[in-house]
């Protein structure tokens, strides 16, 4: 009996070794894949935005902006003791542009203990940012994504783009902060780094060539034939433009159009598929592939009041004509317009109707032309949702600096739930009161039925 018992003992004894070494072995293993996960997670970077709008990232522009710097860039950021809240908000954005190039690096500086570093950089804010690339440095007291990617096209580019924009035509004005006015456009030019310069072809007889683009925003008054063959000679060089036009104005570069196998009509788009609920402001939410519209499907462009563009015969051979913006199929162009009212008749033509076309030669001639100057006027060009970045990329298309092309923002979705009365008191009595209760109850169940 007491071998029986000792063998006993020894067998379990046995037996709890065993299980002693397979968790010591599994505790080991799990310790291993953490410390080999960990080593991952440092060297190889990745951060995963799973908002519905992505919220925490930066937008696709900033990404492609970065992405295509041929040079590493850093940028250095003057923080003191006292800012370590915004300095970790400021990493939290750059550790984005990391992962959005390898050239891309940055690092923070205490100016209270390395006042030689922010001499150098001359530094007398804190909370600067010096973006650095090619020897060349840009400062900006701004931390948020526009300052950041703003400093970054400045000094990555050595000669900015220069926008030339028509006047002397009562053309748009860039400074009219009216909301026909286009004043917002010229931030956003500026933001984007172009140069923005007002030219007028009576005073200044030539459209200077190299890395400039020509904006004529609907001229109400015609051209002279002088200035007209200033215009011509600058394309025929292989200048860019973008040409827009208003219905019910003045159809303006007529010749070239018909050269081009476009012409004018003398209509407005009438839309009944209107997202804003008026058919004479067309909304466009899907787009032909091209390289302007590529990502912009399901991103609502607004146009108030447009007029139609028609194809009356081929381009010259070697220059490529393409559709970048037309009207729902539901659309028609109306031709009757009688004491401000806008009547639809049964002749008219039906949609789609095009109303924006790209041109592009050997030449490196580039042409957006587009029916419409009210979508980038003030009242539309913030408040629609893919305005602005329609015509950013119109003008990064026909600049030739295709990095700038990308998706539009998407804006904030305000998730706020409103209850009424009656809706808040049943959550606080079913969550507050019921569910305890409803344990309570459980619980005291349970019990009776053990005892």
């Amino acid at each position: 009996m007491q071998t029986l018992i000792q063998r006993m003992r020894a067998f379990l004894g046995l037996r709890q070794l065993r299980y002693g070494a397979n968790a010591s072995a599994m505790t080991i293993l799990l310790l291993a894949l953490l410390v080999m996960a960990n080593i991952l997670a440092v060297r190889f970077h990745r951060r995963v935005d799973v908002t519905a709008t992505q919220s925490f990232s930066i937008s696709q522009q900033s990404k492609q902006i970065v992405a295509a710097l041929t040079q590493p860039i850093e940028v250095v950021g003057y923080f003191g003791a006292q800012d370590k809240a915004l300095q970790s908000d400021v990493e939290s954005r750059l550790k984005e542009y990391v992962a959005a190039s390898s050239r891309f690096s940055y690092r923070f500086v205490d100016p209270d203990i390395d006042p030689v570093a922010a001499k150098n950089d001359n530094i007398s804010t804190y909370g600067t940012l010096v973006v650095k690339y090619a020897g060349r440095r840009m400062p900006t007291t701004g931390s948020d994504e526009k300052a950041i990617t703003g400093a970054i096209l400045k000094v990555s580019q050595e000669n900015p783009t220069t926008i030339y924009v028509l006047t002397g035509h009562r053309e748009r004005s860039l400074d009219n902060t009216d909301p026909n006015g286009l004043s917002q456009l010229k931030v956003i030019l500026s933001e984007d780094n172009f140069n923005v310069q007002p030219i007028n072809l009576t005073i200044s007889t030539t459209i200077p060539f190299s890395n400039s683009l020509l904006l004529v925003a609907d001229p109400q008054d015609p051209f002279t034939q002088p200035e007209f063959q200033t215009m011509l000679d600058y394309t025929n060089k292989g200048g860019r433009m973008v040409l827009l036009s208003n219905p019910l104005s003045i159809t303006p570069f007529d010749i070239l159009m018909q050269v081009w196998g476009l012409e004018w009509q003398p209509d407005i788009i009438i839309d009944q598929q209107s997202q804003v609920g008026n058919p004479l402001a067309p909304a466009v939410l899907e787009y032909p592939y091209t390289e302007i519209t590529r990502n912009m499907n399901g991103q609502a462009s607004v146009f108030n009041s447009v007029r139609s563009i028609k194809e009356i015969g081929n381009p010259p051979p070697q220059v490529t004509r393409k559709v970048f913006l037309s009207s729902s199929a539901k659309s028609s162009a109306a031709t009757k317009f009688t004491n401000g009212q806008v009547e639809v008749q049964a002749d008219d033509a039906k949609g789609p109707l095009n109303f924006g076309y790209m041109l592009e030669s050997p030449t490196k001639m580039r042409i957006a032309i587009i029916g419409d100057v009210d979508f980038v006027s003030n009242g539309y060009i913030q408040n629609a949702q893919a305005n602005a970045a329609l015509f950013r990329n119109t003008v990064a298309w026909a600049t030739a600096q295709e990095s700038l092309i990308a998706v539009p923002t998407i804006a904030p979705i305000d998730r706020k739930v409103f209850l009424t009365n009656d809706q808040s008191t049943l959550i606080f009595y079913s969550c507050v009161i019921g569910l305890p209760l409803l344990f309570v109850i459980t619980g005291i169940t349970v019990w009776w039925r053990r005892r």
